[in-house]
């Protein structure tokens, strides 16, 4: 990927809501390990932000929710806007452990050092999307809200939740600097085209991985 790694002129909107989620949930949002709080003053300038060691600070100034990796290991997270899962559990887990949970994930797992290798090369950046169908218009899914959300009706209530997750390697070649936006749009507002191509791959998923987004995403 060659574009921005990040929005460099941030919707408000998102700053305002990442702001009301941290006064709320606070520290469950994520925070850092020793060996991350260097790396989040060299985040602070690779984002042209006023140099810090406190990752809430930076996340408080980016539409996106912010990773970084060290040596493979999630270091420090700052995620406002989760997709379902508990940022607690993960801090400190290699890249591999962080992704057991998924299902038929296989060749992830095979692949995952190679993965960490490409992502932390100095200058490399990488760009992928995930998404799902979900009955919250809200763009935090953490769990604690996960009770309070209304059961499938019909398809006016259904929404796609889509996350543009950009990896940057700097610059020591051993850090990598993640960077993810959520957008969430009714799923009856996308193209005829694009709900079709959601279907056909909600019909083409195993019933591991329905069972997984079911339980995790959805």
């Amino acid at each position: 990927y060659e574009g921005e790694a990040f929005n460099p002129n941030p919707d408000p909107m998102y700053l305002a809501q990442k702001k009301i989620e941290m006064d709320k949930l606070g520290s469950s949002l994520g925070y850092s390990l020793l060996d991350g709080v260097r790396i989040i003053e060299d985040l602070s300038k690779y984002c042209n932000l006023k140099s810090t060691n406190d990752i809430g600070e930076v996340a408080l100034q980016l539409e996106e929710d912010i990773v970084i990796l060290y040596n493979g290991r999630l270091v420090a997270i700052k995620f406002c806007f989760p997709s379902g899962f508990s940022l607690m559990d993960k801090i400190g887990m290699t890249f591999a452990e962080m992704h057991a949970p998924v299902a038929d994930n296989q060749k992830l797992q095979q692949a995952s050092d190679k993965i960490v290798g490409l992502i932390s090369k100095p200058g490399a950046k990488f760009r992928r999307y995930v998404w799902t169908l979900t009955t919250s218009p809200e763009l935090s899914r953490h769990p604690i809200y996960k009770s309070d959300e209304p059961a499938v009706s019909t398809i006016e209530k259904l929404y796609f939740r889509k996350e543009t997750q950009t990896t940057v390697g700097y610059n020591d070649g051993r850090t990598t600097f993640f960077f993810v936006k959520v957008d969430v749009t009714p799923f009856i507002s996308l193209s005829s085209e694009t709900q079709q191509q959601a279907i056909d791959s909600i019909n083409s998923m195993s019933d591991a991985v329905l069972e997984y987004r079911s339980e995790e995403h959805t």
